[in-house]
């Protein structure tokens, strides 16, 4: 838990580019994200943290979020490019709307995802791999000695 806490902790703000295609719209937006005062508490398995997001300088969320590890069904480490990819086939896109539809994310950013009950889910957003990596492996143990699970998505 202290890792996860740390690590958190230690990213800051990104400020990345995503650039967009599919039927809808073509486009770059530019986003900014921050995760803050990360607590990692091994006696309640929860993660509380500050979540704080905006899209071309518009703030669209800014909120605290708890994360009961208890509740966690898998934790899933990849590309931002693969978790938006998985997302849009969960919505329903096929594999030739996943051809032509794209998300590209400017400097390459990492995901560590996080699926709950309930269909519910977190992720923490890196832009250093080894990084993403770490903190998902923490996340994972976290969750097993917490009593959640770690089922593929």
């Amino acid at each position: 838990m202290q890792v996860i806490q740390k690590e958190l902790n230690s990213v800051g703000q990104l400020n990345f580019a995503v650039a967009v295609s599919n039927a809808d719209e073509n486009g770059t937006s530019q986003m900014s994200e921050q995760i803050s005062k990360v607590i990692a508490d091994p006696a309640t398995c929860t993660i509380r943290y500050h979540w704080w997001e905006s899209i071309q300088g518009n703030v669209v969320d800014d909120d605290d979020v708890s994360i009961s590890l208890h509740d966690v069904l898998g934790v899933s480490t990849m590309s931002a490019e693969e978790s938006w990819k998985k997302e849009a086939e969960k919505e329903g896109a096929t594999p030739d709307e996943l051809k032509v539809y794209y998300e590209k994310f400017d400097p390459p950013m990492f995901i560590v995802a996080v699926r709950m009950t309930g269909d519910d889910g977190e992720a923490f957003s890196f832009t250093d791999e080894k990084q993403a990596s770490r903190v998902g492996q923490a996340v994972v143990q976290a969750v097993l000695l917490c009593g959640g699970k770690n089922q593929p998505f």
